[in-house]
């Protein structure tokens, strides 16, 4: 029996606004992904808490950004929602 699971997360992203300046963003840019606005940024850091990729202490390297407490991130998972059914 296949079964269709609907997974929803919230994830609460801070990130300290004064740690992405232009120089840092334009660097994002060239070895990452093009990124404009720091609302980009929260959402790219969401999904990979989200996926488990990174983990949400403020000790942990975050590739592209470093140590989150440097770049004052903070993440975590506030909700999750499961819903499944017969596929």
């Amino acid at each position: 029996m296949k079964f269709r699971i609907e997974v929803c997360q919230t994830v609460e992203v801070e990130l300290d606004e004064a740690k992405f300046t232009p120089a840092f963003m334009e660097e994002f840019r060239k070895s990452f992904f093009p990124f404009f606005e720091i609302g980009e940024h929260a959402e790219h850091i969401a999904q990979l808490v989200a996926r488990g990729v990174i983990d949400t202490s403020p000790s942990y390297f975050i590739e592209g950004y470093g140590p989150a407490k440097d770049m004052g991130i903070k993440a975590e998972i506030t909700g999750t929602e499961i819903d499944g059914w017969p596929a």
